[in-house]
């Protein structure tokens, strides 16, 4: 299950902010095949002075629009299924008026170990021996 850090400028209403998210989830749900029901996310409005996200590197050509920046933290996943997501969040969040240009994805990968969803257990280590039992 990835952590996924919404970075966004203030000023969204809570309405657009909600659909933002459930767009990104639909997005992991398809592209990683997280559970409908899971996801973490966290949500951080920043004043547009703060998101200081370069214009013009990579030879992309942002637009005056503010920067949507997520973070994603997550266990492995193959170079497809990144590629994927990349593609299907820029071609989703467009639907909603999030030009692709605008739209800054980096992803911090971190081992099974490394993770613990409440209760002081590794649940992914579990997982692994439940499927080597």
């Amino acid at each position: 299950m990835p952590l996924i850090t919404i970075n966004i400028t203030e000023g969204m209403t809570d309405f657009a902010i909600d659909q933002l998210q459930d767009t990104i989830h639909t997005c992991f749900v398809k592209a990683w095949n997280i559970p409908e029901n899971g996801g973490f996310y966290i949500i951080n409005e920043r004043a547009k002075s703060r998101m200081r996200i370069s214009r013009t590197m990579w030879g992309i050509n942002r637009s005056e629009h503010p920067p949507l920046l997520l973070q994603i933290t997550s266990s492995p996943r193959s170079k497809e299924s990144k590629v994927e997501l990349f593609r299907l969040l820029a071609e989703e969040l467009e639907k909603q008026g999030i030009q692709k240009e605008d739209l800054f994805i980096s992803i911090s990968p971190t081992q099974r170990e490394d993770w613990s969803f409440g209760n002081g257990v590794a649940q992914l280590l579990q997982e692994e021996e439940d499927h080597t039992t």
